[in-house]
């Protein structure tokens, strides 16, 4: 008996040492049995022959030690989970040594962890029941949903699993049984809040039997964690129906656990779950982009023309223009961020808080939502203003309207002069185009002498052609004074008259039966007109040239001029982008019904440069917005490594560390 002990912890302590090597170890034992005892050992189920031969006597051959070296690439992307905040925990069915080995090789048990503490046998959460009867202690059994998995799971085939994974609601009917000697076998496990201690600090389990997987899932599940389960074996199956998201094998795997996983691995490798998380975050992260690009050029738009209402100039865009806008800018080269590379950061932080989340974080809304709806106005409506001003001489809509107010142009105060009549009761009715526009014109060049444009209306015969030069918005002398029916003067058709308010305006002299044949300018051939025009179009070349390198700044948190060819997608849109600004602008056909008119290159140049300055802003505001995330970044991976492994780098916030223990 002493020899055979002495055997007995030898063969343990060679057994543990190859377990500490990361060896898997396999003892060889033999026992002579006479014929009858080996026909007895075809009665019952593999635990009954194990003890019929543990009864019978063995003797001790030797041990073999195994080396399965862990996948290539593993080590790493246990060290990207721990970064990304994601807890890997090995459940592994060898003994504790050379779990705890294999997990500081792939650093499941990371540098500076006590592996003793972070390592248990499975048995070490679960209680005899004469200790349950001895101590009275809490102790619980496996919720009834797991246990019914694991007795469905026992008791079907593969055909019944096949037909449940179709089917959610199927419940395959348990085998009929005589009594309840499997359910007095069930394990019964410590009490849920120190189970729950354990499974927050352990990340080897070691010995692992179904039932154990199960209710470890359970208890990381009970802590509000979103779990994961990876297994190839029938044994796997209920833990991975049982965890938040289950993942198979596809190569290794039986039929039954592929059936029972919500997910199937193609080529086993534990880095491609990995990579799938970092492709979930690169999409999540682009839809946020995205969502926070268009909120930000549509607020944008909205705040252009909310602005140019209270401040009473013209409307930097039209309804139609707007809607070719939101086509060719809103809709298609915003596709381009589906193809998006990911941040640097972003397996560096840990997983987002799923519960009350919106897309939009506040550091987005804050620093770059905000900034760009105060700014881009600006940016708009000061190119409006400077096109309008240096074609017209008014920026205001009201002056660019004109007036029937006599010498009201002549002051200046207005650019168009009405006529029109006194009814009944002496209320002025004005017509519906003036009959005299002045402007102040500085052609091409919005920053050259102003020249003024003097035109007076006259009738247009029906064979008559007006001729107007899209470039410049000359007539010629069509509607000189000399050429036309004021040659002698206003008072030749027109006539002052006072309204019932006692304001002194032009009347036609015949009254409400010479209006309609009184000679007027055509409401898009005079100067105001046009020059409204020619500030819209360079406002709408701002917005649609704006918005499109906003795109670009908002692709990524980096500079936006070494991204600019990172992203082939969003190239093409960028080509399409200006080519369809090129057909609005100078397609007569597309121009004309669009309402815009064609620039010349200063005008077009000094349209760009109030990109630039957009551009600019973007970038400025960037740089806060990269500060801020990377100080928050920088909490959030040390808080990802104190989670993880307990851990946190040099240099962390120990405040933040501390707050995160509170």
């Amino acid at each position: 008996e002493c020899g055979q002990q002495e055997v007995r912890q030898a063969v343990k302590k060679q057994s543990e040492a190859y377990g500490f090597d990361a060896l898997r170890v396999i003892l060889c034992a033999i026992c002579f049995l006479r014929p009858e005892e080996v026909e007895a050992l075809d009665v019952g189920d593999a635990n009954e022959r194990l003890q019929k031969l543990l009864r019978r006597g063995l003797s001790f051959v030797c041990l073999f030690a195994v080396w399965d070296p862990p996948r290539e690439g593993v080590a790493e992307s246990v060290d990207t989970c721990h970064k990304a905040g994601i807890r890997v925990v090995m459940i592994t069915g060898d003994q504790r040594p050379t779990a705890m080995a294999i997990g500081q090789q792939v650093g499941i048990i990371a540098p500076g962890q006590d592996p003793q503490a972070c390592s248990a046998w499975c048995k070490d959460m679960q209680v005899s029941r004469l200790q349950v009867a001895i101590s009275r202690k809490a102790v619980r059994k496996l919720s009834p949903r797991s246990a019914l998995l694991i007795e469905q799971l026992e008791h079907s085939g593969e055909e019944e699993m096949t037909r449940k994974q179709s089917d959610p609601d199927f419940i395959p009917p348990p085998t009929p049984r005589q009594d309840d000697d499997k359910n007095s076998n069930e394990p019964m496990y410590i009490s849920t809040e120190e189970l729950a201690l354990m499974t927050s600090k352990v990340t080897v389990w070691a010995r692992a039997q179904p039932s154990d997987k199960v209710a470890l899932v359970e208890s990381l599940i009970g802590q509000g964690n979103i779990v994961a389960m990876t297994g190839d074996g029938v044994n796997d199956a209920p833990a991975l129906k049982r965890a938040d998201a289950g993942v198979a094998m596809g190569i290794s795997g039986t039929a039954v656990s592929k059936n029972a996983a919500d997910l199937v691995l193609l080529d086993d490798n534990f880095s491609t779950i990995v990579a799938a998380v970092r492709e979930g975050r690169r999409i999540y992260n682009n839809t946020q982009k995205y969502v926070t690009f268009n909120l930000s050029i549509k607020a944008g738009e909205c705040m252009c023309l909310m602005t140019s209402i209270v401040l009473g100039v013209p409307m930097p865009i039209r309804g139609l223009q707007l809607l070719f806008n939101l086509l060719v800018t809103h809709i298609l080269p915003t596709l381009s961020l589906a193809f998006e590379k990911p941040e640097p950061y972003l397996m560096n932080v840990p997983p987002r808080e799923t519960k009350g989340d919106i897309l939009v974080s506040r550091i987005m809304w804050l620093y770059r939502w905000l900034p760009f709806i105060t700014y881009f106005p600006c940016v708009v409506i000061s190119c409006l203003a400077l096109g309008v001003w240096s074609n017209t001489g008014f920026i205001r809509a009201n002056s660019l309207i004109g007036s029937s107010r006599i010498t009201s142009v002549q002051e200046g105060l207005v650019a168009c002069e009405y006529a029109g009549f006194l009814d009944a009761e002496r209320r002025f009715i004005d017509d519906l185009a003036p009959f005299h526009c002045r402007c102040q014109v500085r052609g091409g060049n919005p920053f050259a002498s102003p020249q003024e444009v003097d035109q007076w209306g006259r009738s247009v015969m029906p064979f008559e052609v007006v001729t107007l030069d899209r470039w410049t918005g000359d007539t010629g002398t069509f509607f000189k004074r000399e050429s036309g029916p004021w040659s002698d003067g206003e008072l030749t058709l027109l006539e002052p008259c006072v309204d019932g308010h006692g304001v002194e305006r032009w009347c036609w002299k015949g009254g409400e039966e010479a209006a309609p044949d009184g000679p007027r300018l055509p409401q898009a051939q005079n100067c105001a007109s046009y020059g409204a025009q020619i500030g819209q179009s360079m406002s709408y070349v701002t917005m649609h040239m704006g918005e499109l390198f906003t795109l670009c700044s908002f692709r990524t948190d980096g500079m936006l001029f070494y991204h600019l060819t990172t992203n082939p997608v969003y190239g093409g849109f960028f080509v399409f982008n200006l080519s369809c600004l090129g057909v609005f602008i100078y397609s007569p056909t597309v121009s004309g019904l669009i309402g815009l008119a064609p620039l010349t290159p200063i005008r077009f140049l000094t349209s760009v440069a109030f990109v630039l300055v957009l551009v600019t802003l973007n970038e400025c505001v960037k740089i806060v917005y990269r500060l801020k995330t990377s100080a928050m970044n920088a909490e959030l991976s040390a808080l990802a490594l104190h989670q993880t492994t307990g851990l946190a780098p040099p240099g962390s916030s120990d405040k933040m560390l501390a707050d995160d223990k509170a």
